[in-house]
């Protein structure tokens, strides 16, 4: 496991790296896609979906409870990933480690198996970074239940208007670093805005705004 700068996790964890890319609005600007180039394996430098077994008892190493980022170089829920043999060897995993909350992104809802149950120590969230991508949140109420289910609008590439975030615990808002690109003042507002109706947490990236010293930065009710 690697210690992280993204505000709301303390680890990544990479059991997967590599995914397929499909339907994803920033893969020219995929930050994963460009530290997996400078990997000695194969594999990461072509970024074909893979497992590495060896990482599986990294999270048992750390004592202290911790927000892990599972796959944040993968996407969980690729085809080439949910279909793998080691799939469930490492929902196992987060089962077992069940004093760390393990946090999962996925641009690939669709792929999420149905009536499968999750581990309560497993946030699942998927990325919206453009009104085409809406249709995301439907899927994830769909196929999750029993678990905290968020939103990841980073970055915001547009104004994505009235969104339905009903049964949604959190939203997380970022903007684009390389190259920076920020979202309107007014998109943020709006989605915000909209969150609180829902009861679900808001948490403002600070690479939104940067020149602010106002941060919103909440996790789901009853989390810490």
């Amino acid at each position: 496991m690697n210690r992280t700068r993204i505000e709301y996790l303390d680890y990544t964890l990479n059991l997967f790296v590599g995914c397929n890319g499909v339907d994803c609005a920033v893969r020219e600007h995929c930050w994963a896609r460009a530290m997996a180039k400078r990997q000695r394996c194969e594999l990461c430098r072509r970024f074909v979906p893979h497992y590495h077994s060896e990482r599986w008892v990294e999270p048992f190493k750390v004592k202290k409870p911790s927000r892990i980022g599972l796959n944040f170089s993968s996407d969980t829920f690729d085809r080439d990933v949910v279909h793998h043999l080691s799939f469930n060897e490492m929902i196992v995993m987060v089962e077992k480690a069940d004093w760390h909350t393990f946090i999962v992104l996925t641009k690939q809802p669709q792929n999420i198996p149905f009536n499968q149950v999750w581990p309560k120590n497993l946030w699942i969230g998927v990325t919206v970074n453009r009104k085409a991508d809406l249709w995301r949140i439907d899927a994830l109420r769909e196929r999750v239940g029993g678990v905290i289910r968020f939103i990841s609008f980073e970055p915001l590439y547009e104004d994505l208007g009235a969104v339905d975030l009903a049964g949604i615990n959190w939203v997380i808002i970022g903007a684009q670093t390389r190259p920076n690109l920020q979202p309107e003042i007014e998109w943020v507002h709006t989605l915000a805005a909209q969150a609180r109706i829902v009861g679900a947490g808001v948490f403002i990236k600070n690479n939104v705004f940067p020149w602010s010293k106002l941060r919103l930065q909440e996790f789901p009710k009853g989390c810490a």
